[in-house]
C-alpha cells in the first residue's frame, strides 16, 4: 500500500505559480483605454465651425431705394364693355400697333375667348416662334441660373397671350369687321411708338422738380394692375405708353454722400434686381430742404418698366484681399517689449525668447532665466514686439543678453486678429484690416504674423480661447 502511494505521488505535476499575461487580454485593454481617451478628448474639446480663408472683394457702396421717373402717357377707355388685350406687357409697340379692344355687348369678346380656348388659333409663324424659344431655353438652361426660369415663364406667357388673341381676332375677322361697322366693337392702337405697360400708380406725371419726401413711400403709391380687368368703363385707364428711352432715378441722400459726390459728374450704380451695373451722369439738387441725387439714364429702360421704386447700390470703390467673416474677429491684449532684447535659447536651442527676471510678491525679482516667447506682431518703426501676457507680466524685467541693459515691462496694446485652427488647436493670428461691411472684412494678405489664403480659422471667435483644442 505504501509503495502504491509513493508511486501516485510521483505522477503529480506541479505548475509554476505567479500571474500569467494573456496577449489577447492586453491588446483588448490597450484598445479600450485608447477609445476611452479619444471619447474623453472628443467631449472635452470645443466643438467649433471653421471657415476657409478666401480671396475676395467688398464693394464700398451705399444702398438706396430710388424713385423712377420717365415719360409716360396713360390711355383711358372711350367706351364701356368687355376688355381684351392683344399685346404682352412691357413690349415695344410701333405706331399703330393693336393693343386692346372693348366690346360693348360682349358677343365679339365671347367669340374671341372661345377661339382661344379651342387652341386652333396657335399655328404658323407664331407657333414656330414659341417652339423655337422653348428649344433655345432648354438647350441653354443651367441649374445655377434657375432664377431665369421665372423670366422665361413671364415672356412665354406674354407671347402666348399675344399670339392666341391675335390669332383669335384673325379667325373671326369677318365677325369683328361687322361689329366695328356697327360701332359696338372698338380696337385701341398705339398712337405713337413706345413701351406698353399694364399698370398705373398715380405718379405718371411727376417731374424731378416736383419731388417731395412723401413720394418715397411705396405703400402710399401701390401699383394698380390693369391686366386683371375684364370690363372697362369710360375714362378708366387701359394701359400706359412709355414714350422715351431717357429716364431718371431720384434718390434722397445724406450730407456725407452729397460731399463725396460733390465734385463728380458720373458714378457707377448696380441694380439689385438683376445685378446689372452701369455708369450714369448725375446732379444733386435740394428740394424742400432735402438733397436729392438725380441719376440720368438713356438705355435699358424697358428692363425696369414694371418698377416705380428700385433698389440700387452706388459703387464708389472696391477693396480686395483676404475675405473673412466679422464673427471670426477678436481683440487680444499684449505686452510690448523692445525687439532688440530677443535672443536665442541656451545650447543648441533655436527657440527665440527673452531673459526675464520675474517680479515676486514681495517686490524682489527672481534670478534671470530664459523664457521662450512667441512674437504675434512687430512694430518695426517703433522697434516693439507684441508678446502674450501669459509669457511675462507687467512689472517683470527683461535683460539684454551679454549686456547690463534692463527693461521693465509696462506697456500693453491691443491687436485685432482671428484664431487659426489649422493644427487642431486655436492660435491667435494678427490681421490688418483694409475695409469691412456689416458681414465681412477684407484683410491684408502676405503679412508676417497674419493669415494666408486657405487657412482655416474659427468662425465664431467668442466660442474659443487661445491654445484650446477643438473638434473640427
Amino acid at each position: 500500500m505504501k509503495n502504491r502511494r509513493r508511486k501516485n505521488r510521483k505522477n503529480i505535476v506541479r505548475f509554476p505559480g505567479g500571474i500569467h499575461l494573456n496577449i489577447g487580454v492586453v491588446t483588448f485593454l490597450f484598445i479600450a483605454v485608447y477609445i476611452v481617451i479619444n471619447v474623453f478628448h472628443y467631449f472635452t474639446a470645443v466643438q467649433i465651425r471653421n471657415y476657409e480663408v478666401v480671396q475676395g472683394t467688398i464693394e464700398v457702396n451705399t444702398s438706396y431705394t430710388g424713385l423712377i421717373l420717365r415719360s409716360e402717357t396713360v390711355v383711358t377707355a372711350a367706351h364701356s364693355g368687355k376688355l381684351d388685350y392683344f399685346l404682352k406687357d412691357q413690349t415695344k409697340a410701333a405706331n399703330g400697333t393693336l393693343i386692346c379692344s372693348i366690346d360693348e355687348n360682349g358677343s365679339v369678346s365671347d367669340k374671341l375667348n372661345a377661339a382661344v380656348d379651342s387652341g386652333t388659333v396657335l399655328k404658323g409663324d407664331s407657333l414656330e416662334e414659341i417652339q423655337a424659344d422653348i428649344r433655345d431655353y432648354s438647350k441653354s438652361y443651367q441649374d445655377s441660373n434657375y432664377y431665369t426660369t421665372y423670366n422665361f415663364k413671364s415672356d412665354l406667357s406674354g407671347k402666348l397671350m399675344e399670339a392666341l388673341n391675335l390669332g383669335a381676332l384673325n379667325a373671326i375677322s369677318d365677325y369683328t369687321d361687322y361689329a366695328r361697322e356697327n360701332q359696338y366693337f372698338h380696337l385701341y392702337h398705339a398712337s405713337q411708338p413706345g413701351i406698353v405697360a399694364y399698370y398705373t400708380d398715380g405718379l405718371e406725371t411727376v417731374t424731378p422738380q416736383a419731388i417731395t419726401a412723401d413720394l418715397f413711400d411705396p405703400a402710399a403709391h401701390q401699383k394698380n394692375s390693369l391686366l386683371s380687368l375684364k370690363n372697362a368703363e369710360v375714362g378708366q385707364p387701359l394701359y400706359k405708353l412709355i414714350t422715351d428711352e431717357k429716364w431718371q432715378i431720384i434718390v434722397p441722400v445724406e450730407p456725407e454722400m452729397k460731399a463725396r459726390l460733390a465734385d463728380g459728374e458720373t458714378v457707377q450704380i448696380r441694380f439689385k434686381e438683376d445685378q446689372a451695373t452701369t455708369w450714369v451722369n448725375y446732379t444733386i439738387e435740394q428740394l424742400g430742404g432735402q438733397d436729392y441725387l438725380i441719376l440720368y439714364l438713356n438705355h435699358s429702360m424697358i428692363r425696369y418698366a414694371h418698377e416705380r421704386y428700385i433698389d440700387i447700390h452706388i459703387l464708389l470703390d472696391q477693396q480686395s484681399g483676404l475675405k473673412i467673416p466679422n464673427s471670426s474677429i477678436t481683440t487680444k491684449t499684449f505686452d510690448l517689449v523692445p525687439s532688440e532684447y530677443f535672443t536665442q535659447g541656451n545650447g543648441n536651442s533655436n527657440q527665440s525668447g527673452l531673459i526675464v527676471e520675474h517680479k515676486l510678491e514681495d517686490g524682489t525679482y527672481s534670478p534671470a532665466e530664459f523664457v521662450a516667447a512667441t512674437v504675434y506682431y512687430e512694430d518695426e518703426e517703433a522697434g516693439l514686439s507684441y508678446i502674450s501676457e501669459e509669457t511675462i507680466q507687467t512689472g517683470d524685467v527683461i535683460v539684454m543678453n551679454n549686456s547690463t541693459q534692463r527693461y521693465e515691462v509696462a506697456k500693453t496694446a491691443d491687436l485685432k486678429g482671428v484664431y487659426n485652427v489649422n493644427k487642431g488647436y486655436a492660435v491667435f493670428r494678427q490681421i490688418e484690416e483694409i475695409y469691412h461691411n456689416d458681414d465681412y472684412t477684407i484683410v491684408k494678405s502676405g503679412t508676417s504674423y497674419g493669415i494666408t489664403l486657405y487657412d482655416y480659422i474659427a468662425l465664431e471667435s467668442s466660442a474659443i480661447k487661445e491654445d484650446e483644442m477643438i473638434n473640427q
